[in-house]
């Protein structure tokens, strides 16, 4: 569906909400009714509209405010939604889903402990509410109290035994050893039931391909993997061609010329520093690691650079699509995004802190939008060997988001791009950018650090030692792993699955070698 036709669709739905709703043709719960379906179109705009039109006739209906909030929250509007949640709350002080709701955004928006007191305030309104203390476990995962997560978990179970996140949930947080294990059973004997929707089969599949791996059933776990994947790649459409359009008008447009030339709207900032990479290629590790140095803070994976350069076109109302909007682009905008950017970046920091981590791999597509508006910016790459990268891609239940990540030949050809993309940076951009691998950081760490920390000018902490001791919140799959001690049992684990990578090798490589030439320590 192109813009034309999606606009057409919310005017349509906002002339319709103004006639059945000023005409009073239909009651407050028919009008809701159309909401919810403008909402499943994706239409969050026109669906936000008709709230609008039933709390102009009726500002009490808590409901109506809720139900709002909910598309602001998917709009990522977070502070319109939280204001929505607080009305709903207003009118109705003991509405349990709205203060669920308000904690599933105070989270997104890193405010954990208000995240927590809004799911407590929810649990003590319905004491069997298992999402709310499903979404207790997630956050205190985040931010690093496991034996919190594990019994919010296990309360959420027992209270909805047909729920299969907490189990799931559950299982990434618990390292076995014997496959034997009540988490195994439970999840095999869910998979055999008749009946089981596919949906959380899928779901199934990835908890018990988890530990079948911890309990080296190498075989086992990838033909879990592999159902898991299958399924969730039939919710996507990974489009091989787009992203080679892409990483072409990326190469075309941000070339040595372009960004050699100043850019009078530019920041000075010098804080931003962006570990990029594919996912799974060790930038959590690495943050955690540099954001333990007193003079280091992290601001998470923001999702703001890909939001803007999503926005771009819209705001420039040129008709260029994203990255040749950034030729057309006015000073007024680009300051309204660098002063967006520093919003989200420095929230709360002391004036000690000289750099603040933005941790979000796919940034690794922007790193030239980036530099045109962030030139003292600090970059630093992280690379893996490539066939550790594709599996691990492969093995997490990453968003629909990620559509390549679900089948191995997308993964590979996801890789190559990304390769491609990155041989261009190291071209233009040599002197923000340095290359640290995964493989280096886990068996050589301090000499790693040494090198990162003088890229950086900083002088030496002890403390980047012992990244497991980092109080910073975590919010990647990586969750678990960067509580522990640095280990080196992720080297090359790759090879324990070997006899089932060949459509991902194929796609890699060509003439026995990687389409493009590969980040140090790749292959």
């Amino acid at each position: 569906m192109n813009g034309r036709q999606q606009r057409t669709i919310q005017l349509r739905a906002r002339h319709k909400a103004a006639i059945l709703w000023r005409g009073r043709s239909y009651s407050i719960g028919e009008a809701c009714l159309l909401a919810h379906q403008e909402q499943n179109l994706g239409n969050f705009q026109a669906s936000a509209d008709i709230y609008d039109l039933v709390l102009a006739g009726a500002p009490d209906c808590a409901e109506a405010h809720n139900n709002r909030g909910v598309i602001w929250q998917q709009m990522k509007r977070y502070d319109e939604a939280l204001a929505s949640y607080a009305q709903a709350i207003k009118f109705k002080p003991d509405y349990a889903n709205a203060h669920y709701n308000r904690g599933t955004v105070l989270n997104r928006m890193h405010r954990y402990n208000d995240a927590l007191a809004s799911y407590n305030q929810a649990i003590a309104l319905r004491p069997d509410h298992a999402e709310a203390f499903n979404n207790c476990g997630l956050t205190f995962v985040t931010i690093g109290r496991m034996p919190e997560a594990e019994q919010m978990f296990l309360k959420a179970r027992r209270l909805k035994p047909d729920f299969p996140d907490p189990l799931f949930n559950l299982v990434n947080i618990r390292k076995y050893q014997d496959v034997e294990n009540a988490e195994a059973r439970n999840l095999q004997d869910w998979l055999d039931k008749p009946g089981t929707p596919i949906n959380i089969k899928e779901i199934l599949y990835f908890a018990l391909g988890k530990i079948y791996d911890d309990c080296s059933c190498y075989d086992k776990a990838f033909e879990c993997f592999r159902l898991a994947n299958r399924i969730r790649n039939a919710a996507v459409a990974y489009n091989p061609a787009a992203v080679v359009r892409m990483t072409d008008d990326i190469i075309d447009v941000f070339s040595g010329d372009f960004l050699a030339q100043p850019f009078a709207s530019a920041s000075a900032n010098r804080s931003p520093l962006f570990i990029v990479g594919m996912p799974r290629s060790g930038t959590t590790l690495l943050a955690n690691i540099l954001s333990n140095h007193r003079a280091i803070a992290s601001a998470g994976e923001l999702p703001t650079i890909v939001d803007f350069t999503s926005r771009l076109p819209e705001l420039i109302a040129t008709g260029y699509p994203y990255p040749q909007a950034t030729r057309h682009m006015p000073p007024a905008a680009a300051m309204h995004l660098i002063n967006d950017y520093e919003q989200c970046l420095n929230q709360g920091l002391g004036s000690e802190i000289r750099y603040v981590i933005d941790k979000n791999p796919l940034n690794f597509r922007h790193l030239g939008f980036i530099t045109l508006l962030f030139p003292e910016a600090r970059i630093i790459h992280c690379t893996r060997n490539f066939l550790d990268t594709g599996l691990s891609n492969y093995f997490v239940r990453f968003p629909l988001s990620l559509d390549y990540s679900f089948d191995l030949r997308n993964i590979g050809h996801f890789y190559r791009e990304y390769a491609r993309l990155m041989e261009h940076w190291r071209k233009v951009l040599p002197r923000k950018m340095i290359e640290i691998s995964y493989e280096e950081m886990v068996l050589n760490t301090e000499s790693t650090v040494r090198r990162a920390l003088e890229f950086l000018g900083l002088e030496w902490d002890d403390r980047c030692l012992s990244p497991h001791t980092n109080p910073c919140a975590v919010e990647t799959a990586s969750q678990w792993q960067v509580r522990q001690p640095i280990y080196r049992h992720a080297l090359e684990r790759w090879r324990h699955y070997e006899k089932h990578l060949a459509p991902l090798k194929e796609t890699l490589l060509l003439n026995g070698q990687i389409s493009a030439r590969p980040p140090a320590h790749a292959g």
